[in-house]
């Protein structure tokens, strides 16, 4: 018999893991933009006559 390690952890499909990481960026980087958008929109009068 051949000397082999158990695997801890089977691998994840790669497709799998890139799609969660999209996911969670979108969830990060729409509401941030939104705000980031309202924020200068709001700040634009105070410095225009």
């Amino acid at each position: 018999m051949p000397d082999q390690m158990p695997d801890e952890q089977t691998p994840q499909p790669v497709g799998n893991q890139t799609a969660r990481l999209v996911v969670t960026w979108l969830v990060v980087t729409v509401p941030l933009a939104y705000g980031l958008f309202e924020t200068i929109k709001g700040v634009v009068p105070l410095f225009t006559s």
